[in-house]
C-alpha cells in the first residue's frame, strides 16, 4: 500500500520527509510533481446511460409481439401463434425492465494545472476516487493560500 493515498489509488501524495530537496510531492501514474508547482486543479465528471440499444430492443419486440396478437386475434391466424407472441412480448417485458433499471456509466477527471502551464490528468471510473484525491489537493493547497494569502491558488 502507497504512503498518503487510500488503499487501490493510482496516485499517490508524497509527505515531504520521503522527499526532502522538493517539499511534498503528488504522484499520479508515473509523473511526480511538487505540490510547490500545482497551480490548481480542475474536477470534471462524463455521466452517459446508453439507452438506445434497449430501447430499440423494446420497440422491435414490442411491435413483433403486436403483429402476431393482430394475427391471432383478427386475421384467423391459428392459436399456436400465441406462443410467438407471448415470447416476443416476454422480450419487450425484459427490454422495459432492463430500461427501467438502467444505471449511468461515467469517467471522472481531475485536471492539475501547474505553474510551467502544463497539466497533469488523472481520470478513473470512480467517483470516490476523484474526491479523495481533490480533497488530497484542496488540503495541500490550503496551507500555502493561508500563509501566503495569494488568490492565484485558487482550486476551481
Amino acid at each position: 500500500m502507497k504512503q498518503g493515498s487510500p488503499p487501490g489509488m493510482s496516485w499517490e501524495l508524497s509527505p515531504a520527509a520521503r522527499t526532502p530537496h522538493l517539499g511534498p510531492v503528488l504522484r499520479i501514474g508515473a509523473r511526480a510533481v511538487p505540490v510547490s508547482e500545482i497551480q490548481g486543479y480542475v474536477g470534471s465528471a462524463d455521466l452517459e446511460a446508453d439507452k438506445k440499444p434497449v430501447m430499440a430492443t423494446l420497440a422491435v419486440f414490442g411491435i413483433v409481439t403486436v403483429l402476431f396478437l393482430l394475427g391471432v386475434l383478427d386475421l384467423g391466424w391459428r392459436t399456436r401463434f400465441l406462443l410467438a407472441a407471448v415470447l416476443f412480448g416476454s422480450i419487450a417485458l425484459s427490454a422495459l425492465h432492463d430500461l427501467a433499471w438502467l444505471t449511468t456509466s461515467g469517467i471522472y477527471r481531475v485536471e492539475v494545472r501547474l505553474t510551467s502551464g502544463d497539466v497533469v490528468r488523472f481520470a478513473t471510473i470512480d467517483r470516490n476516487q476523484q474526491g479523495a484525491l481533490m480533497a488530497a489537493l484542496e488540503r495541500v493547497m490550503l496551507k500555502p493560500r493561508q500563509a501566503a494569502n495569494d488568490d492565484s491558488l485558487v482550486a476551481a
